[in-house]
Order: structure tokens, then sequence, then C-alpha cells
């Protein structure tokens, strides 16, 4: 957290969020900032984007932006800075016009290369292609997947995990169905097919075969989670939950390895697998 006014560098990597009332934000608005309230900051951290990523905040109620600026920093966000409502336009490129960003949220990396370069819609005109997120949590992967038009199936333990996500694809203007699921058990999803199945930062073990069983002919899985590495630098550190070398290449033997990838990346210890069920 830095108290200086933001130099050119650093605001083109920074993300903005324009703390402003609705009115002035549609008539005018830092070019790519979304709208938010300091509400969504402190209580909303998943319409946030990662924490390493840089945040200028505009505008918002002077008297307790520095206590908000320190609360994010807490959270983890590494730089956050403000610029008051009357001098944004000092710092900051204007645009007008409909906004250019709608959210500053992320899927996952793996998500978004397996969207773009392996996946591939259904076969039958006019059907949807499909997808499933399992152990979705607040529902990025699965609102992105929605976004980019598939009929999304998002699965979670967690109650407030699935409103969150519920939440954040009524923000974004899409639907999914969620499904409160305990999924550590075989044969937990032999009742779900989709054209792209989605696993990240999730392991149970047990899980794998109806994983591979959900994948539909000429559709993919894009899993990715921690290794052991992890437990030497933050959580989780239970063996349980960490991957052994090599150990996800080999989890799914019915399945043709598109991408495999693994070592210190995205800011942890990880192995991600994109894998095509052959037609």
């Amino acid at each position: 957290m830095r108290s200086e006014l933001p130099l050119d560098s650093w605001l083109r990597g920074a993300a903005c969020v324009d703390l402003r009332d609705a009115a002035s934000h549609d008539a005018s608005r830092p070019a790519g900032s979304v709208r938010l309230e300091v509400d969504d900051l402190l209580y909303r951290p998943y319409l946030l984007p990662p924490r390493a990523r840089p945040l200028v905040l505009v505008g918002g109620p002077a008297a307790s932006m520095r206590l908000v600026v320190k609360a994010l920093g807490a959270a983890g966000h590494a730089d956050v800075r403000h610029v008051p409502e009357e001098t944004w336009r000092e710092l900051l490129p204007e645009e007008t016009g409909a906004p250019t960003r709608q959210h500053l949220w992320e899927p996952a990396v793996a998500v978004v290369e397996a969207l773009r370069d392996h996946a591939q819609r259904a076969a039958l005109a006019g059907t949807l292609p499909t997808a499933l997120d399992v152990a979705c949590g607040s529902g990025r992967n699965a609102v992105y997947m929605a976004l980019r038009g598939y009929d999304v199936t998002a699965i979670d333990i967690l109650p407030d995990a699935l409103v969150k996500a519920a939440e954040l694809a009524s923000r974004s203007g899409v639907s999914i169905r969620t499904v409160q699921r305990d999924v550590t058990f075989a044969g937990a999803l032999d009742d779900e097919r989709a054209d792209v199945v989605v696993v990240v930062r999730f392991l149970d073990r047990v899980l794998l075969g109806s994983l591979q069983r959900a994948v539909k002919p000429g559709g993919i899985l894009v899993y990715e989670t921690f290794t052991v590495e992890q437990a030497g630098i933050g959580h989780p550190r239970n063996p349980r939950y960490l991957l052994e070398p090599e150990e996800l290449s080999h989890a799914f033997p019915q399945l043709e390895t598109l991408v495999y990838r693994e070592g210190f990346f995205d800011g942890a210890y990880l192995a991600r697998l994109i894998a095509r069920r052959r037609v």
C-alpha cells in the first residue's frame, strides 16, 4: 500500500474501480473502470481483480477511504491507491459513451486458454454447449463460461458459495444452474455430462473417475490445482490436497492430453491439465 500518486507506468497495469454515483459513471469515467460500491470492496471480494494486480479507487466517501485502502491491503491487495473525485481527470484517461469494461474479476487462466484454443461447440446445430464447474467457489469460472455462450452447471458443497456464484451471474447478465452437492465420494458426478468440465484449485482423488466420465465425446477437461511444493510457501499444506510430481498428467488415462504444465506460475505451485475425450 502506497500513499503517493500513481505513476503512468503503474496506471497502465492497474485495475480501476469507480466509486462515484451511477449518473457520474454513466456520463464519463476513467477508461476501463468498473463501478462498484464501497460495500462491494469490503464484503464482495469475488468482484475484485486478482490481489497481485494494482488497484486504483476513484471517488468514494473521502472520510473513510483511508480505512478502505487499509482494509484492502490487509485482505492481500498489495498496492491500492485512492484518487479523489475532483482530481481523477488529471491522472487518468477519460472515456464517455458505453463502458468499455464490464467486470474486474478474472477467471482462471487455464479456463481462458481452454475455451480460446481447445473447446468446441456442441455438434448439433442449435444446441447450447454445456459446461460443468466442480467446486465452483464464488463462480468466476462458471460465469465466464456462461458469458462465452455455455449452458453452465456450477456445483459446490457450500450454500454461501452458490449464493455468490448466482449473484455474480446476475450482475453479469447471465444465468447459471447452481447445485449444492458433496462430490467427495465415488460416482458423485455420474449423472452429469458436459462439453467442458472444469476443476480449479480443488483436489479429492476419489472424484477423478467421475470427472473423466463426465466429459462428453469431443469435450474437454480443464483441471488445475496445487502441487506438493505449495506447502513450502502457503496453503494448502495437507498432502491430501496436494498433487505429487506428474500425478495429474496420469490421472485421466481415457483422455488425450492437449496441454500439461507444472511448476510455479500464477502465484502458486500448480499443475495444469487440458485434456480431450476422443470422439
